[in-house]
C-alpha cells in the first residue's frame, strides 16, 4: 500500500501526460516533412518537461485530490512555481547542437 493517497492519482496524472505526449509526437510526425522531425520532437520534450512541474506545482485536476510536494532527504520541501523557473535549467536547440558538435568534434 502507498504511504500517501495522492501516489496512485500522481503517478496516473503522469503517466497520462506521457501517453499524450506520445500520441501527439506519432500525430505530428505522420503527416510533418522529414526535415521538421527534430523540431517536432524538441517542442513536444519541451512541453512534457514543463508539464511535468505543473503537475508538481498543482496545475492539473489532480491538485482538486490534493497537492504533491518535493521534498529533500532533509524534510525541505521545494519552492512552489517549479513550472514557472523550469525553463532557467532546460537547453535550448542551438545550445544542445553546440554541445552534441563539441562531444563529437
Amino acid at each position: 500500500m502507498a504511504l500517501s493517497r495522492l501516489q496512485e492519482p500522481f503517478v496516473r496524472e503522469v503517466a497520462a501526460t506521457f501517453r499524450s505526449t506520445q500520441d501527439r509526437i506519432a500525430r505530428r510526425l505522420s503527416s510533418a516533412l522529414p526535415g521538421d522531425a527534430t523540431a517536432i520532437v524538441e517542442d513536444e520534450l519541451r512541453g512534457l518537461y514543463h508539464g511535468l512541474f505543473v503537475i508538481l506545482d498543482g496545475g492539473t485536476a489532480l491538485a482538486e485530490e490534493g497537492l504533491v510536494s518535493v521534498v529533500d532527504e532533509d524534510g525541505v520541501a521545494f519552492e512552489r512555481f517549479l513550472h514557472e523557473t523550469c525553463f532557467g535549467y532546460y537547453p535550448s536547440v542551438q545550445n544542445a547542437t553546440a554541445d552534441a558538435v563539441l562531444e563529437h568534434g
